[in-house]
């Protein structure tokens, strides 16, 4: 199967053909053209930035400059006493915005759960990840910046590694994070680290 390759143009045009017919915000881009969304993080430094570069104004496309922490915890808070479903999966799918921004400040959903003085080990649901599953968890976690070296994910996110391999990288985990649209070389940044931790220890 032909795998495009992007490049800034290529992305700056699929961007405005869809301005004003489709959503530009990053949650929308980030699950529905992943690919896209990965190559503008690279090229441009931040979706943003490639948003500005097309000539619009991110500011009014960003959906999430209206939440902050305190009313983030508000609505987790709201959501429990009201007896609402707020395991990760159900808020993704019927509460995006407020998920979206929960993760951007907590990193994940669970952690903005625990801070709003919720247990969530009582409303986590239990569940066999699917493919769009785990594409949608490790986007997650590239959005939040986190290492998605080999090495980290083993020590860090064990379970997401394990079926991310399985499921969708026939192996791999380079597999698996390219078919989420992510072809950062994070050997290359696993090697930096340790350079510049040797350099440290002999100076």
């Amino acid at each position: 199967m032909f795998k495009r390759k992007w490049n800034d143009i290529a992305i700056m045009n699929h961007i405005l053909s869809r301005h004003d017919k489709k959503p530009l915000n990053s949650s929308y881009y980030a699950t529905t053209y992943p690919a896209v969304y990965a190559a503008a993080e690279r090229l441009f430094g931040s979706w943003g930035s490639a948003i500005e570069a097309c000539g619009l104004d991110y500011s009014k496309i960003c959906k999430y400059k209206k939440w902050n922490t305190k009313k983030i915890l508000k609505e987790i808070r709201m959501a429990y006493k009201s007896k609402q479903l707020l395991n990760s999966n159900h808020v993704q799918k019927n509460s995006r915005p407020l998920y979206m921004a929960a993760i951007k400040r907590y990193r994940n959903w669970g952690s903005a759960v625990s801070a709003a003085g919720i247990d969530y080990g009582k409303v986590r649901l239990k569940r066999k990840m699917s493919k769009a599953d785990i594409k949608t968890k490790i986007i997650e976690l590239y959005l939040c910046k986190e290492d998605l070296a080999y090495p980290n994910m083993r020590e860090n996110y064990q379970y997401l590694l394990a079926a991310g391999m399985k499921k969708i990288g026939n192996g791999s985990w380079v597999k698996a994070r390219k078919k989420c649209g992510i072809n950062v070389n994070y050997r290359y940044y696993v090697r930096r680290r340790e350079m510049e931790s040797q350099m440290r220890e002999s100076a």
